[in-house]
């Protein structure tokens, strides 16, 4: 620190004010500014979706300028923000990823237009930077992270619900060829329905978990798990009600201390199976007006499915893929009948995207993720890191997204890095301890 002296009356001397950015105690920037900037950064990975009225799916726009811009600046902001010189955490799993960014980037080049790729990738990499400048401030105490992701998906549910009232006749998207009735979405922040039901499972599962670790006192989380219910409800996503359910059991699982105790949370799914077989309202919800057929297809993603599988293509593409962002595949019908359909299941997308090799490394980054979980010592923290990685996993399979920035690859993202926190704060104060 550097300092000079004055001159003062009576023959003393004084300190002149500190150099800025000298003092090694400058204050520090309040929680609320961290916590405002990972709400936003949560609202830019959101898969926004302007096609209101286009054909049911569930991949939504990934290339908006508008979403670019936003992550850019929270980028620029946090990088202001961050004191020279900080230190930072890269997570074996986040490792992964930019292990993966980085050999999607030498393969965009093999592409006779690599210029969208490498864009996406640019944006990932910026996600995956802007994850590591956060370390300080919000991941190395993993509850403040937590708590933050908790608020960013109530933010995004509270604009959902103030959708309804902004304009109700959008807000309600039928159903059409996949069903009979409609499933609620987003308006003000565009979102498909199967992204209104993510954000519901998660601030629910959330919530609930703050609840029974008394986290969170009893009214605000009943608010929250109410209102989560109500958005999975409302939008009619079996996908997301499935994969928190899941979610659910295994952080129970993970955070029982006796046998006992874990092979009575099997009992949590088996109740949630017998009651939508058996009361009328939920059998007709998980229905959703569809016949024998489109149930037994997944809503017709068995075809897309097929279609990948059944491609022949050669050793090289089979290694690096078609290229990120080819999402969807075609399909020909007949004579002259052919149809576009999104694959909608990351690890055949990701292999379609970027070839066997990267889902080789993201299926390391995802293994790596759960270890991270299974060693977290504090029991709120391990069930947190449990239900995002169990969502993830149950999604990842009728969900695309692990092969760009999206909310999937976020929740992987923050379970491995609250978990790998956990963990070296609970070695630290062992160390200290001794």
């Amino acid at each position: 620190m550097m300092r000079s002296t004055i001159a003062a009356p009576y023959g003393g001397t004084r300190l002149a004010t500190p150099v800025p950015g000298t003092v090694a105690g400058e204050i520090e920037k309040p929680a609320w500014f961290w916590l405002v900037l990972w709400c936003l950064f949560v609202l830019g990975v959101q898969p926004w979706s302007s096609r209101v009225a286009a054909p049911q799916g569930t991949t939504g726009s990934t290339n908006s300028v508008m979403k670019g811009l936003l992550l850019g600046a929270i980028f620029l902001i946090a990088l202001a923000a961050t004191k020279p010189g900080f230190r930072t955490r890269v997570n074996p799993a986040g490792s992964m990823y930019v292990m993966y960014v980085l050999f999607a980037c030498a393969t965009a080049f093999l592409l006779a237009e690599p210029m969208g790729p490498l864009t996406r990738l640019a944006r990932f990499l910026i996600g995956l930077v802007l994850v590591f400048l956060l370390w300080r401030p919000l991941v190395q105490v993993p509850e403040r992270l937590i708590r933050a992701h908790l608020w960013a998906h109530l933010l995004l549910a509270a604009t959902v619900v103030l959708s309804l009232a902004y304009a109700p006749s959008q807000a309600w998207r039928p159903l059409r060829s996949l069903g009979a009735g409609y499933r609620l979405q987003g308006v003000i922040i565009p979102m498909l329905p199967p992204r209104v039901g993510e954000v519901g499972a998660i601030l629910l599962g959330l919530a609930l978990i703050g609840l029974i670790c008394r986290k969170l006192s009893l009214f605000p989380a009943v608010g929250l798990i109410g209102l989560g219910g109500v958005l999975i409800a409302a939008s009619r996503t079996r996908t997301s009600a499935a994969a928190v359910a899941l979610g659910l059991v295994i952080a129970l699982i993970v955070t029982r201390k006796t046998w006992a105790g874990r092979i009575a949370s099997l009992a949590v799914p088996g109740l949630l199976g017998l009651a939508f077989l058996t009361i009328g309202s939920l059998h007709t919800w998980l229905l959703r007006g569809q016949g024998t057929q489109q149930i037994s297809s997944l809503s017709g993603r068995t075809t897309s499915w097929q279609a990948v599988l059944d491609e022949k293509v050669s050793i090289q593409t089979a290694i690096i893929g078609h290229g990120l962002g080819n999402k969807r595949v075609l399909l020909r019908r007949g004579e002259g009948d052919i149809d576009v359909m999104a694959i909608d299941n990351s690890w055949l997308g990701l292999y379609w995207e970027t070839g066997l090799l990267a889902v080789t490394i993201v299926a390391i980054a995802l293994i790596l993720a759960w270890i991270s979980v299974l060693r977290a010592p504090t029991p709120y923290i391990r069930a947190c890191g449990a239900l995002l990685l169990g969502y993830v996993t149950a999604a990842s399979l009728n969900e695309s997204g692990l092969s760009d920035l999206s909310s999937m690859t976020l929740h992987l993202l923050v379970a491995a890095a609250v978990c790998d926190a956990d963990r070296i704060r609970s070695r630290s104060r062992a160390l200290a301890g001794h």
